[in-house]
């Protein structure tokens, strides 16, 4: 008779330390991370900035680089890896918002890298995870159809990677940093503050900073191509055109920010003393300052917004914007969740508490999020309740941006390519005939509304948003004393602003 061999202690340890706590831990968070930003994902609709990055993606290649080029003000690496995508999987709502996932999710391969480089205990680095899992701000970008997830990718790939070469200056580390920095300057332009924040690092601790000029050399001669082109476009138009809504920031912008990065600001009654007895928690309780490694993630966390902040207010337009600046929320939280798990117990577990109690409300918050208005439901609605027979109905939008959304869901509609529009508008009985219900509409642009003709038996809508009306008296009022006579009214809404849609017919 013969008995199964016992498993040896080696293999008893290997055994017990896939199922540790922190292990076990690990899957959990990194499942919530994932849970998270799959939740909710196909019921927002696509807004004008995420509509712009489907158009270029489906353009064939040469239409896709030359609006690159005209738009200018963001290198196209995203809009090429967007076309792959597509190509792979189609252009449904759930695939275009799963590859910004996907660059979120991958953000957490070198969020593993730079703990195990620094140190920072297993709990620490769990407790982190957990917090960008539910983090509104990281949240929102996770499943918003631009660069900024893959910005953030590129930017903890590249941090990463200056980590390792700090660690050892060879030269294989600095090709590999040189790879990481091309991949992030590609992204978007707010990358380069990365690389500068990189040389000035070198500087700062007096460390030789000519192999690694050298190494962004190759970089530069790379990019310099779309430097060129680009720069091109700015100088005959500059930045107005693209950014022209963007306002030199105060300081209170830069506070916001602040806000935004330690998760308070969807929680008013906590926004201004959560984020300083955040900031103060973090700066008192944390031991690991005269650790040069750890200055190089302080750093990161800390310089990117007030660069960005002062050339804002240097620069003719301003550059500002919280989202640019999304990479910084990695650095921060790593760094924070380590001196948690440094604290006196004492300490310790009243704050893993009302961290416990902030993720809990911001789960809450993304269960309700409205920071998305639904077009979809909003250009349904219109072509439901219009029962007339013309054949050509004008949408008269009184509003720089209104009509691209607009326009973009007529436009699906009348093609039948219902993917990017998500299950709210393929869910309906009559889809069959949706294509040529839509046929009839018209988005049109219109800076005044004195511009939209008024003619005898004339039958159009009119539509308007809040944000960017404030006139006396409402659109259809002002059309009545044109003798026209407006219909009843639909709209829809998110957290920032309200848009109207009004039948008009004139006598």
């Amino acid at each position: 008779m013969t008995t199964a061999a016992l498993p040896s202690s080696a293999a008893r340890a290997r055994l017990s330390g896939k199922l540790a706590p922190a292990t076990l831990a690990a899957i959990a968070v990194v499942a919530l991370f994932i849970g998270m930003r799959l939740w909710r994902m196909t019921d927002f609709a696509l807004d004008g900035d995420e509509i712009f990055s489907i158009q270029l993606a489906t353009a064939d290649w040469h239409t896709l680089f030359a609006k690159a080029v005209q738009d200018a003000i963001h290198p196209p690496l995203f809009y090429v890896l967007l076309k792959l995508w597509i190509q792979i999987g189609g252009d449904s709502l759930f695939w275009l918002r799963l590859f910004t996932v996907m660059a979120s999710v991958l953000c957490l391969l070198p969020v593993f890298a730079i703990c195990r480089d620094l140190d920072i205990p297993p709990a620490a680095r769990n407790f982190a995870i957990a917090v960008v899992a539910v983090h509104p701000y990281a949240m929102y970008y996770s499943q918003h159809l631009r660069m900024y997830s893959l910005l953030m990718l590129a930017a903890l790939v590249s941090a990463w990677r200056f980590e390792r070469y700090l660690g050892e200056g060879s030269t294989r580390n600095l090709i590999w940093l040189g790879a990481a920095n091309l991949f992030l300057g590609y992204t978007q332009y707010y990358g380069w503050c990365v690389v500068l924040l990189e040389f000035v690092y070198l500087l700062w601790k007096r460390r030789n900073p000519v192999p690694f000029v050298i190494s962004t050399l190759p970089v530069l001669l790379l990019f310099a191509p779309w430097a060129i082109a680009a720069g091109r476009v700015l100088h005959g138009r500059g930045l107005q055109q693209n950014l022209g809504w963007i306002t030199r920031p105060a300081f209170g912008d830069l506070n916001w920010f602040w806000i935004d990065l330690t998760g308070f600001s969807e929680f008013e009654s906590l926004r201004r003393y959560g984020t300083v007895a955040f900031l103060l928690l973090f700066l008192l309780a944390y031991r690991r300052y005269t650790e040069p490694r750890v200055h190089w993630l302080m750093l990161l966390w800390i310089a990117p917004a007030p660069i960005a902040f002062l050339i804002s207010q240097w620069l003719p337009q301003s550059i500002w914007g919280h989202r640019h600046l999304l990479f910084a929320i990695w650095p921060l939280f790593l760094l924070f969740a380590d001196a948690i798990a440094r604290m006196p117990r004492a300490i310790f577990y009243p704050t893993m508490a009302l961290a416990g109690w902030w993720g809990v409300n911001a789960m809450q918050f993304h269960a309700t999020d409205n920071r998305k208005l639904p077009w979809d439901i909003l250009v349904t609605n219109m072509i439901d309740a219009d029962t007339g027979r013309a054949q050509h109905i004008p949408i008269y939008a009184i509003d720089p941006y209104l009509h691209y959304s607009i326009g973009f869901d007529l436009d699906s509609m009348r093609k039948g390519d219902f993917g990017p529009l998500g299950p709210r508008v393929t869910s309906r009985r009559d889809l069959a005939k949706l294509p040529a219900k839509a046929a009839r509409f018209e988005a049109v642009q219109t800076d005044n509304i004195g511009q939209i003709p008024v003619t005898p038996g004339a039958h159009f809508w009119v539509a308007w948003t809040d944000s960017s009306w404030h006139e006396k008296f409402t659109p259809p009022e002002i059309l009545a004393q044109r003798g026209c006579e407006g219909g009843a009214e639909i709209s829809q809404f998110d957290s920032s602003h309200r848009v109207w849609l009004a039948p008009i017919d004139c006598n």
